[in-house]
């Protein structure tokens, strides 16, 4: 749904600096003589609006190609100089300005009909919140500038780690291994939620719907003439609904683990308290397996892990044989896809 309303643009004298002239009524400075300016031309304030009742709209205006004066699209000859307007270009208009509403604090739901399922939730009135003046002569309280330092340090950085950040050569001795067997154990429950109405799961009760009001903004757009249209826009909101639906959700994790490649490799047991889709209801979630050599490096003596998912790859790894590979310049990791024995 939209409606429109035509205002008259405002300008500011370029000789003898009167200001908040009228587009319309103005065609020339009321203080000085001097023709308007279109590319003086800008919206008003909402307090310096002033309506063009039975505006008829001809087109934007056109610059008379021998003075450069504006004129009406309707016009044969420069009202200025008399000069034709077939060349006449037409005048630059100001870009289009998108004003959207304040939010509204809700309304009050409407109590649920006890027969239905389709009740009211409670609304939270929400209170603008001014924003705060930006401070003269600085830079930090703006957004725009702590966004650019960010982008600016990222970039730094990067350049720095792309110039030191190479591999090194170095020599290791398997020290030992690990290994870790995990398996997460979910909890079925019955959770809250708010989603648009069509969003909202299968399964879901106790299911509640907010009416939303919908989203307004004002465009306010140059017509090239001395005048401007404001049209107001609106689009409807999906209605929120809130429902509790049952979901699982980690709950504890079962972990068998060794530290050498002759350990027996079993899984851990595991006790359901009860199964099914209840609520309180347990299942196994996704088993994880993690196999890890522990590399010491012959120069700094430090360990250097390096996690395998093939058991038989790991276990290859025997304690105290030599390999060489490759170690990060700066954090000093290694490239376990480097490693190659001696």
């Amino acid at each position: 749904m939209s409606e429109e309303k035509v205002f008259q643009m405002l300008w500011d004298c370029g000789y003898c600096s009167t200001k908040k002239n009228f587009g319309v009524t103005h065609r020339h400075c009321p203080n000085c003589g001097a023709p308007q300016d279109p590319a003086r031309r800008y919206f008003p304030t909402e307090e310096d609006k002033r309506a063009v009742e039975n505006h008829k709209y001809v087109g934007a205006d056109v610059l008379c190609p021998a003075c450069s004066a504006a004129n009406s699209r309707a016009a044969k000859h420069c009202g200025g100089c008399g000069s034709p307007l077939e060349e006449g270009k037409a005048v630059q208009t100001q870009a289009k300005q998108v004003i959207p509403d304040p939010p509204a604090p809700a309304s009050p739901p409407s109590p649920a009909s006890p027969s239905s399922a389709w009740g009211a939730i409670p609304a939270h009135p929400t209170t603008p919140i001014a924003p705060a003046e930006p401070k003269k002569g600085g830079c930090f309280p703006s957004f725009g500038c702590i966004t650019v330092l960010a982008l600016f340090l990222t970039a730094m950085v990067g350049i720095w780690l792309s110039g030191c950040c190479g591999t090194e050569d170095a020599s290791f001795t398997v020290a030992g291994h690990s290994w870790s067997h995990e398996i997460p154990i979910e909890s079925y429950s019955m959770t809250k939620d708010t989603q648009p109405c069509s969003d909202m799961p299968s399964g879901a009760q106790q299911v509640s719907r907010q009416k939303r009001d919908p989203i307004c903004e004002t465009h306010m757009v140059d017509l090239g003439d001395g005048a401007f249209k404001e049209k107001r826009e609106c689009k409807d909101q999906e209605d929120l609904c809130t429902f509790q639906v049952g979901k699982w959700q980690a709950k504890r994790t079962e972990k068998n683990s060794g530290n050498s490649v002759s350990d027996q490799l079993t899984w851990p047991s595991v006790r359901l308290s009860k199964t099914g889709t209840c609520d309180g209801c347990e299942r196994q979630g996704d088993r994880k397996a993690e196999y890890t050599v522990r590399f010491k490096d012959t120069n700094s003596g430090s360990e250097k892990p390096c996690t395998y998912s093939d058991v038989s790859k790991w276990k290859s790894f025997k304690v105290g044989s030599a390999w060489k590979g490759k170690v990060g310049s700066v954090f000093g990791g290694i490239e376990c896809g480097s490693l190659v024995a001696e």
